[in-house]
Parts: C-alpha cells; sequence; structure tokens
C-alpha cells in the first residue's frame, strides 16, 4: 500500500520523481569534484583508493537527495536559517524546486500506479462510475433542496394565512349518512375534500385559530380562460400583515398564484371581479414603496426594511 513491491528494489517518493542537473549537485558539495581528480592522477601513478571513491560516490547521491528533500522540507519549515544559504537562491535550484513542487502536485498515488498497471480497464471503469455517481448525487441534492424550500414557503403561506386552506363536505354525504345511522354501527370516516374556492367560515367550524383564517374567502387562480373575455379568478390575500409579502404577492405571487402585477398588466380591471376597493388599497401602498425606492434610490428589499422598521415604530 505504501507503494514497495514485495520483492524488494522499489520505492515510492513524490520528491524522487524529478532529477536535479548534475551542475546544480555539484554545488551542493564542491570539493567532490576536486579530490576525485586527484584519485584520478593517484591511480595514473599506481595509487588505489577504494574507500575514497566509494565515498565520493556517495557524496553525489547525497547531493541528489538533498535536493530533492530539500523542496517539501522548505514548505514544512519555511523559516528555518538554512533556506538563506546562497545555494537556495541559485537561479539553478530556484527552477527545480517550481519544476520538482508541479510534478509532486500532479503526480499519482501508489495505489493508482498498481490499480492501473494490473487493471487499467477496471481503472477506468471505476473512476468514470465515480464521477457519474458524483455528478447524479450533485444533481439529486439540488432538487431535493428546491423541492424542499418550495415546500417550506408553501407551508409558511398557509399558516400564515396568504393563501386560503378551507374543507368543504358533500352535502349529499352528509345526508346519506343521516338517513343510515344507527348507534349499533361504527362511523366510518368522512371524506373531505379541498377546494381553494370555499367560503372560510367552514374554517371557522373546524376551530383553526383565528389568525391564520379570513372573513372574506381568499381565493388562488380557479379558471384560466381562453378567451379575452374571461380572465382568470383570483383575489388578493387577506391574511397577510407585512410589506414584506404584500411585495412578494404582487410581484412574484404566492406559492404558485399568479403575481397581480401580471394579472394587471393583461387584463387591466377584469380579474378583479368586485374586488376594486381592496385591490386599490394595495396598489396605493405598492406606489408608495416605488416611490420612497426610487427617492433615496435604494433596492426593494432596504427599501421594504426601512419603511416596515417605521411602520412598526409607529
Amino acid at each position: 500500500m505504501a507503494g514497495f513491491h514485495k520483492d524488494g528494489g522499489h520505492f515510492y517518493l513524490r520528491c524522487a520523481i524529478e532529477k536535479p542537473d548534475p551542475e546544480l549537485c555539484r554545488k551542493v558539495f564542491p570539493m567532490v569534484e576536486v579530490w576525485q581528480e586527484r584519485i584520478n592522477r593517484g591511480r595514473e601513478h599506481g595509487d588505489q583508493s577504494i574507500a575514497a571513491n566509494g565515498f565520493l560516490q556517495m557524496l553525489r547521491q547525497l547531493s541528489v537527495v538533498f535536493l530533492q528533500d530539500s523542496v517539501p522540507l522548505e514548505e514544512l519549515y519555511p523559516c528555518l536559517f538554512i533556506w538563506n544559504a546562497p545555494l537556495f537562491q541559485d537561479p539553478q535550484y530556484i527552477t527545480f524546486k517550481n519544476k520538482l513542487t508541479r510534478s509532486m502536485n500532479e503526480a499519482p498515488t501508489p495505489q493508482d500506479l498498481t490499480l492501473q498497471m494490473a487493471m487499467s480497464l477496471m481503472h477506468d471503469y471505476v473512476r468514470a462510475m465515480h464521477t457519474d455517481v458524483s455528478a447524479r448525487l450533485a444533481s439529486l441534492t439540488h432538487n431535493i433542496e428546491q423541492q424542499s424550500q418550495h415546500t417550506s414557503q408553501f407551508l409558511d403561506d398557509l399558516l400564515s394565512g396568504r393563501i386560503p386552506f378551507s374543507l368543504q363536505v358533500d352535502p349529499s354525504y352528509v345526508q346519506n349518512s343521516h338517513q343510515s345511522f344507527t348507534p349499533s354501527t361504527p362511523s366510518t370516516s368522512l371524506p373531505i375534500t379541498m377546494n381553494t374556492a370555499a367560503i372560510n367560515r367552514t374554517i371557522s367550524n373546524v376551530g383553526i385559530p383565528a389568525q391564520y383564517t379570513n372573513n372574506t374567502p381568499t381565493n388562488n387562480v380557479i379558471t384560466i380562460s381562453s378567451t379575452a373575455d374571461d380572465p382568470p379568478h383570483y383575489k388578493m390575500s387577506r391574511g397577510i400583515t407585512n410589506l414584506y409579502d404584500l411585495w412578494r404577492e404582487w410581484h412574484t405571487g404566492l406559492s404558485g398564484s399568479p403575481a397581480v402585477f401580471e394579472l394587471e398588466h393583461t387584463w387591466k380591471t377584469k380579474w378583479r371581479r368586485g374586488d376594486d376597493k381592496w385591490v386599490n388599497r394595495r396598489v396605493t401602498i405598492i406606489c408608495e414603496i416605488q416611490a420612497y425606492q426610487e427617492k433615496y434610490e435604494l433596492t426593494p428589499e432596504a427599501a421594504l426594511k426601512e419603511i416596515d422598521d417605521r411602520r412598526i415604530v409607529l
């Protein structure tokens, strides 16, 4: 796993990927070549020094190891005094250092090398499958987060009364239940249907708190027009209690409902269906917010915050 072969003779060191130039190596132990020349001259006169020659060979190898190890060591201990030596300021060393650093960052791990040599096709397949699974997981996570945000916003609008919630009982079922009811027969579950067009007084009968209900029906779009004379049926929410939600209802719509601005632009006043007084009051507030925003050159969010803060203080 560390990169060593079981039969020996192999090793894996990232810093050994690049080998320094011989000229740079000679600058580590400058006297090696001088003494090598003296030993060579002694051989010409019959003198031999096997130990001295082996020692010089060892110094040459150590100069390579020293230069290779200095690069990662400088990253680990940048404050050591040794890095001020002239050798480490030499242009040849700086070139070698930059080259070795790039190679170390791009070097594969021993496990990857072993897997590539043993099972190159399997290695490519596993890597491609990992990439595909990662991409699919990221896409799925993104979709789940979006759906979660949409659901959270919908529940918030529902509980705050910005969108309607009403219950409607089928009258025919109630009548048939009274006719067939006997004390000895267990009661069955009463079928309830969701209907956004139902009157909100039905809600009060089941004990929903008053802050989540409205005395006036509040409908989402229940009909989509196919002709110019039949606009969508929508009533602005009666449960809005702050400027932020009013601004959102006007410009983007609440939980899938149409934006009031678009209804006004497309249908003029036809869509209001007798709700002109309520809409006109909201139009006045929207215009005041826009005027305040333009006067003080604010973003919509900043203008809404300042106005709402003043409203709360007053």
